[in-house]
């Protein structure tokens, strides 16, 4: 699939990302994703992110920027942030795409997984 599966719950301020992810049309699949989660920032006292994924373009990259920028901005209103980032044992890539973005959100709060 070339498509995470995403979870957006209000209830619980949850955000769910698993799988690949290289959709065709970034900007299609992605839209609609960064409202739900701009929404769920609106109402959520606090948010509990994870993220499993296998593997990303860097097209999709920027629309996972974007989304911790979310995620930065809701920190800095007070709200709780828990960031769950899990990845294969062997996956250098993953591992380090999660350590990049924990570089430039440092406020952030990462859990990272091995598994």
């Amino acid at each position: 699939m070339r498509t995470p599966h995403i979870q957006v719950l209000s209830e619980g301020g949850l955000i769910s990302f698993e799988g690949e992810s290289y959709p065709e049309d970034v900007a299609t699949f992605y839209g609609p994703v960064v409202n739900a989660i701009t929404e769920l920032m609106a109402v959520a006292p606090e948010v509990n992110a994870s993220f499993h994924l296998i593997y990303v373009n860097s097209s999709s990259m920027k629309a996972l920027y974007r989304i911790f920028e979310l995620l930065q901005k809701k920190h800095e209103s007070g709200a709780p942030i828990k960031i769950d980032w899990k990845f294969e044992e062997d996956d250098d890539v993953m591992q380090e795409l999660g350590e990049d973005f924990k570089d430039r959100f440092p406020d952030l709060n990462f859990n990272f997984q091995v598994l």
